[in-house]
């Protein structure tokens, strides 16, 4: 979207019409992030049900991956034919069906085709309503992003509280995940009205091979959603093995990460406002490298868990300002450049847990982390570059 757009954007929308655009794309945000809470509560009653071992339940999160990360570019397509708004009401309504038929369906082929579905519908959401943020951004003239992605990590949590709740009323059978899809639906009906709708540029490109720009902006993605895919599969097993805490209470340390990352979004575009987006930059990238260093070398649990809160303070809201710059990358739509630069970025969840596992079967699990530590560190030293592609001018 070029900046003609953003002032076009900014001339049709009027106060009340982008305030309501605005809450209207972030209760998006936080139904998606509701909707992966659920799930993520759920995944032990469906390997049961489905009589699967932890082998086959790994290939079924791959193929959600998988589904999420060949769905994105078709994401910026759709996203510069039809605009961003209609893509994210389909999507959503797409993504509140697929996660009900997933946490429902029966036998083990009709599971993998949902798994399949749900995470192209999630990933095709993803870009979908991320362009739309950034055109709602863009109309404001002030940092917004963080916010929004402070709603998806809002949702998570409150998704996985709901999920147990459920489950622990006697609706694990698939009758309360069918019930949250539903009331999702019924959100984004109710929202579909009010989300920005902005004209698709004509003559943008919608999607393209990663390179230059978007392959740099890409990287970086990679990079920090990579340190949050390792310390889901492999907090745990750290703070078990270095501090000899029982797994329970080993839980305790993602969900430092957790819960300091949504905080620190809701509080990301006034902190970008205040000192700028490259101090930002700077200060997620070192952040990252010396959370996840405390995290690994020291042997006491409220050192490590201090150690995965900084890392969810300091990512928060790197990932906004890199989607940011995405999607004002020039020569591109908003839908396509955050497409291209998502698929990269998203590969990061998908290949740093087995990276990790492969280097921690040669060294052990606190060497491999230090290893990734080094992401925040290129992310700190390559700021200023993101930043030049970020808007509004006047946060740089």
């Amino acid at each position: 979207m070029s900046r003609l757009d953003d002032a076009n954007a900014l001339e049709r929308a009027p106060a009340t019409g982008l305030n309501a655009a605005r809450w209207s794309v972030s209760t998006i945000f936080l139904l998606n992030g509701a909707g992966i809470g659920v799930w993520a509560a759920h995944v032990p009653l469906v390997q049961a049900r489905a009589g699967i071992d932890t082998g086959v339940l790994g290939f079924l999160l791959l193929t959600i991956a998988g589904g999420a990360i060949s769905a994105m570019p078709l994401s910026g397509w759709m996203a510069g034919r039809w605009g961003t708004r209609a893509v994210v009401i389909g999507a959503g309504l797409l993504f509140a069906l697929t996660s009900a038929l997933l946490m429902n369906v029966g036998g083990l082929v009709p599971l993998f085709v949902a798994a399949y579905a749900f995470g192209a519908s999630n990933g095709v959401l993803d870009v979908a309503m991320n362009a739309n943020a950034s055109e709602v951004e863009a109309a404001r003239g002030i940092p917004t992003m963080s916010s929004f992605h402070g709603f998806y990590s809002l949702g998570g949590l409150i998704g996985a509280a709901l999920g147990g709740l459920l489950i622990g009323a006697g609706f694990g059978d698939g009758s309360g995940a069918l019930m949250v899809s539903v009331a999702i639906a019924a959100v984004v009906a109710l929202c579909a009205r009010r989300l920005l709708a902005v004209a698709p540029a004509p003559h943008a490109s919608h999607f393209a091979l990663p390179r230059g720009p978007a392959l740099f902006l890409g990287l970086l993605g990679l990079l920090c959603f990579a340190v949050e895919g390792a310390l889901v599969d492999w907090s745990a097993l750290l703070l078990t093995e270095r501090t000899k805490v029982d797994a329970a209470t080993a839980a305790f340390g993602y969900s430092a990460f957790s819960v300091a990352m949504a905080a620190c979004r809701f509080a990301g575009d006034r902190l970008v406002l205040r000192f700028g987006a490259l101090r930002v930059m700077v200060a997620g990238g070192v952040g990252m490298f010396a959370g996840l260093m405390l995290a690994v070398v020291s042997t006491h649990f409220l050192l490590s868990a201090l150690g995965f809160a900084l890392i969810g303070l300091s990512a928060a809201n790197v990932v906004p300002l890199i989607f940011a710059a995405a999607a004002r990358m020039p020569g591109m739509s908003a839908g396509g450049g955050l497409a291209t630069v998502a698929t990269l970025g998203y590969a990061g969840l998908l290949m740093a847990p087995p990276l990790i596992g492969s280097i921690a079967a040669h060294t052990n699990i606190a060497v491999a982390l230090g290893i990734l530590s080094l992401s925040g560190i290129v992310i700190a030293a390559n700021s200023r570059r993101v930043v030049g592609w970020t808007a509004p001018p006047s946060t740089r």
